[in-house]
């Protein structure tokens, strides 16, 4: 008994100590944290976490010159207000699927989600269009890079409505 007594405190000075050690290191900067810190860093200020990732991927290994900068701003300018009035008709949607998933209803999720799938919506024509607007904003030598990320994104998509988990 007395050697079960003694391991448990020992045990639990090791839990203490570790808890304390770590909690007496100082914040990771944002060079430090890597792209999670980046998007901290950008909620902090107000921005939405989630802004530009479809065309970050889309652009991936694409370094854009000024140029082509200006005209991809114009093109989300073009655009901002189409797609905030997609997100807010498909608020509804999502506010009943999170609230299905917090309740645990399998059913319910497995039909909004049927659903979402069958009909895409205002913002999926919206992004379409937008995607057609990014590829011709590029130089012919990026749109071809561009075009190996349209089906790279595509083959995921594909692989995750067949529930697979898309990796990569």
């Amino acid at each position: 008994m007395r050697l079960i007594h003694s391991a448990l405190i020992g045990a639990l000075a090791v839990a203490g100590a570790a808890a304390t050690a770590a909690a007496q290191q100082p914040a990771p900067t944002t060079a430090q944290a890597g792209a999670y810190g980046a998007r901290a860093g950008r909620r902090a200020h107000g921005e939405r976490a989630g802004r530009g990732g479809a065309d970050r991927a889309l652009l991936h290994g694409i370094q854009l010159n000024a140029d082509e900068q200006a005209r991809l701003k114009a093109v989300h300018e073009k655009y901002a207000a189409q797609l905030a009035a997609a997100r807010k008709a498909e608020a509804p949607r999502m506010k009943a699927m999170r609230d299905a998933r917090q309740r645990g209803d399998t059913a319910a999720m497995r039909s909004l989600r049927a659903s979402m799938q069958k009909d895409h919506g205002q913002g999926f024509a919206v992004r379409e269009q937008m995607q057609r607007d990014i590829r011709a904003a590029l130089s012919p030598e990026h749109q071809a890079r561009f075009d190996a990320n349209v089906a790279k994104q595509k083959s995921r998509f594909a692989r995750g409505a067949k529930g697979a988990r898309p990796r990569g």
